[in-house]
């Protein structure tokens, strides 16, 4: 089965009709259909709540609506090891991105996945360092 690490950039969209929700959805379609495997590192469950309610500004009901199905889907979250940490540490110094934008480059990495990203900073520094996917 396909291994698919998807950035928050991507999940975030599945709660909204901006540019790409269409195909980030199709995620969830594949997932649901066992296509794919979807892995995302602990952190992306908080990065996705402060999108929703800072970037998104959600009303409680439709966050909590948005959340429930979230933690619905049968998405396996890794939780941070040491090794992964300064991996993700090292990539952030030298591509010069964020450490959590690291984490899910690692986590990509680390299990032979692709990337999938919508954040156009991956997309221009990820290099070889694993398999990408635009959305």
């Amino acid at each position: 089965m396909k291994r698919v690490v998807l950035d928050t950039s991507v999940v975030v969209k599945w709660f909204s009709k901006e540019k790409g929700s269409l195909e980030a959805k199709e995620y969830i379609r594949q997932l649901q259909q066992g296509k794919i495997d979807i892995f995302l590192p602990e952190l992306a469950k908080y990065e996705l709540a402060n999108a929703l309610l800072k970037g998104k500004n959600l009303s409680l009901p439709v966050a909590k609506q948005a959340l429930s199905l979230f933690y619905a889907l049968p998405i396996n979250f890794v939780a941070e090891e040491r090794s992964t940490a300064r991996l993700s540490y090292k990539l952030a110094k030298e591509l010069k991105i964020t450490y959590y934008d690291a984490c899910f480059l690692t986590l990509a990495s680390k299990l032979k996945a692709v990337l999938v990203t919508a954040n156009p900073r991956h997309q221009k520094k990820v290099g070889s360092i694993a398999k990408l996917e635009r959305l």
